[in-house]
């Protein structure tokens, strides 16, 4: 998919530039929903004086999320959010000086929360393409590519799309492969595809280990820890560069740049001081995941 051209872009003054290479962020936990902590050792002054007055008068950032997409977003054994997002977001709370205040809500219904100002961000493992870019603003911070993920072993001998003609293919509701396999069906001719609609990624997954699908197509990030911790089992992913590489962000009101440029300054900081890595290396996330530049709507900032 075409990128559009830059619209938007963060002026940094050069004291600004150069705190951002000399503070540290010591590296924070993954936040509870009711998480009050701040740590003012960690506090990058220049970056919190970019957010909106209302934000800094109530001190606190309102987050949702769908915490369904293990290891980006899910909760533990004790019910609180976890995972890469949540712990990268509590790192940009640390340079904020600010709390999170998290929120769950359904995938297709994320766009929304942000759209009707319920919410101040998004934090999910959400695609910024071009059409959500017409309904809000993202900070992207992880880059995603899907795989094929089918029973082990391979019964059906699955390679390619061509392959899930006359299937039964499980996929997430909202997601960005619903528009794959719509774009794909015509090429399957009188044998389309039987997408199944799952309302979260495990259901997707779910139904795959349990044959009521043969294949899905899903990021291989969240298939391997699915496996690893046992909550995905008998299924395997078909080897390839994926689909639809794209990058993930998070999402924000198109009226609230001012919390949108704080946000992406404060993840470049995390960049530039280590810290983003840290939380990635935490969650084995590959390389090929990883942005060098925070960018805004597939953008680099300038």
């Amino acid at each position: 998919m075409a990128r559009k051209s830059a619209q938007f872009k963060i002026a940094l003054p050069a004291a600004l530039a150069a705190s951002l290479l000399l503070s540290a962020c010591a590296a924070g936990t993954a936040p509870a929903e009711n998480d009050t902590a701040v740590d003012e050792a960690a506090i990058v002054e220049e970056i919190r004086q970019m957010l909106p007055e209302s934000i800094l008068e109530k001190n606190t950032i309102s987050v949702v999320t769908d915490p369904s997409q293990a290891p980006y977003e899910f909760v533990d054994d004790d019910d609180n959010i976890v995972g890469i997002n949540p712990d990268l977001a509590a790192e940009v709370a640390a340079v904020l000086g600010v709390k999170l205040e998290w929120a769950r809500a359904d995938f297709g219904g994320l766009i929304t929360g942000v759209t009707t100002k319920r919410y101040d961000m998004m934090s999910e493992a959400m695609w910024d393409t071009e059409q959500r870019q017409e309904q809000i603003d993202f900070v992207d911070n992880l880059v995603s590519a899907n795989n094929i993920v089918v029973a082990e072993g391979n019964p059906e001998g699955i390679k390619d799309l061509p392959d899930l003609c006359g299937k039964d293919v499980s996929t997430l509701e909202g997601s960005m492969m619903v528009e794959l396999f719509e774009e794909y069906q015509p090429k399957c001719g009188g044998n389309p595809i039987n997408v199944l609609i799952a309302p979260t990624t495990a259901d997707q997954l779910l139904w795959l280990s349990t044959g009521r699908a043969v294949a899905t197509i899903a990021n291989p990030i969240v298939t391997e820890f699915g496996l690893e911790q046992g909550s995905a089992r008998g299924i395997e992913v078909v080897p390839g560069e994926g689909y639809l590489r794209n990058n993930y962000g998070w999402g924000f009101h198109k009226d609230n740049t001012e919390l949108r440029d704080a946000v992406a300054a404060a993840i470049q900081h995390l960049i530039e001081t280590g810290v983003y890595d840290e939380v990635m290396d935490k969650w084995k996330v590959s390389d090929n995941s990883r942005l060098d530049q925070v960018e805004i709507n597939s953008e680099p900032v300038k």
